[in-house]
């Protein structure tokens, strides 16, 4: 029997590694649910930098914390199960997320705090066993020999109600690993007609455009401000790594253009939003990318001082043409082209929070976009500037 495509289901859950049948009830084209079909191909790494999977030893228990990773060099969390997939093909390779281990530290204390009845925490399909009651999935990595925890996230700020457990989860993270460098990152909307699909936006500044069920929340128009670039960064981003899944990418530019100005800025929704022709989430002039999460991220971290952060998102979908300005049509337009690209998109923020990453293995370098220095250290900026609705 044939079910209504729910755009929700499909941002959060659809898995390139392994598609699950109900998608094919929803009306996914076959191509999309052949298992790794889009999952990102392997990109040639420089000599010696290429990401390796570093397992333990012993799987821990789900109930273990993550203190035996305290002083890891990064952090790099994700959100999605395409993104999470997308990341174990290129930054741990051999271990797909099926095999990552399964973060239920204290959840007992986070089951209050989620209510939202489209949390994958919440969900109690046999499928979405590994996410019901799970905070999230995690492996470590080496990148030219620096530690790197992946974090999926099980908690996500617009599905889990009021009470925004993943701030808590977000700094309990922090707290813990203590890592020198704490990146998010993941899928997000394009937002504007010159952003293309597979486009990259490593955020200027990360805000806030919550109109809806956070929309009376004191940080629902915060902006802030990420570390600015490690000298490097960009120059690793080269077309050999970029242009490899940006070619299997219909309407892409065969060399993803990345947007990473101190104006380029992330924009997270308390909705599933995204651009359209008619500008239906007023969403033009905020940034180049909206995204569901990061700015609680920025949030999350504002007390750690010493701790490096950024935002990198890549374009899953472009601004969606809607000519005949049905926003439902557009929505499941944006689900249909997320499932098929969403995975290949993000080798290209991965390959971003790879060159963050591995430029900063030298303490010698110095940040790029020098006149933003001062902003190393999270800063938190006022509203203004922010366009009225």
């Amino acid at each position: 029997m044939a079910h209504p495509l729910d755009v929700d289901d499909i941002i959060l859950n659809f898995d390139p590694a392994n598609p699950h049948p109900r998608f094919r009830t929803m009306g996914l084209p076959e191509d999309v649910l052949v298992a790794e079909a889009a999952l990102p191909s392997p990109v040639p790494w420089p000599s010696g930098a290429a990401p390796t999977p570093a397992p333990l030893a012993k799987a821990p228990p789900e109930s273990a914390d993550l203190s035996q990773f305290k002083g890891y060099d990064a952090v790099v969390v994700t959100w999605t199960a395409a993104e999470a997939s997308a990341m174990a093909t290129l930054f741990a390779p051999g271990h797909p997320t099926a095999d990552w281990y399964e973060y239920r530290h204290d959840v007992a204390s986070y089951v209050p705090l989620v209510t939202g009845p489209k949390a994958p925490f919440n969900d109690k399909r046999p499928e979405m066993a590994r996410y019901y009651h799970s905070l999230g999935l995690y492996f470590p990595c080496k990148i030219r020999g620096l530690r790197v925890l992946l974090f999926k996230s099980g908690l996500h700020l617009d599905y889990d109600g009021p009470q925004v457990p993943v701030r808590r989860l977000m700094e309990e993270i922090a707290a813990v690993v203590e890592p020198k460098v704490f990146i998010t990152t993941g899928t997000g909307g394009g937002i504007g007609a010159d952003i293309k699909l597979g486009d990259v936006v490593i955020a200027g500044t990360v805000k806030f455009d919550c109109q809806h069920q956070f929309k009376n929340e004191p940080w629902a128009t915060a902006n802030y401000t990420p570390s600015p670039l490690p000298a490097g960064a960009l120059a690793a981003m080269t077309p050999a790594l970029m242009g490899v899944n940006a070619a299997r990418i219909s309407g892409a530019r065969p060399t993803p253009k990345i947007f990473s100005s101190p104006g380029d800025a992330v924009v997270t929704t308390d909705v599933f939003a995204f651009d359209d022709s008619t500008d239906h989430y007023h969403l033009q002039g905020l940034g180049r990318a909206c995204d569901m999460g990061d700015a609680m991220v920025a949030d999350a971290l504002q007390s750690f001082k010493s701790m490096s952060w950024h935002a990198i998102r890549n374009a899953s979908d472009p601004q969606i043409p809607n000519p005949n300005n049905k926003i439902e049509e557009a929505d499941k337009e944006s689900a249909l082209i997320y499932a098929k690209y969403g995975g290949l998109t993000t080798a290209a923020s991965l390959i971003a929070a790879w060159a963050v990453i591995e430029a900063g293995a030298s303490p010698s370098r110095q940040p790029e976009h020098a006149e933003i220095s001062a902003g190393y250290k999270l800063g938190r900026l006022p509203p203004e500037g922010r366009s009225e609705r």
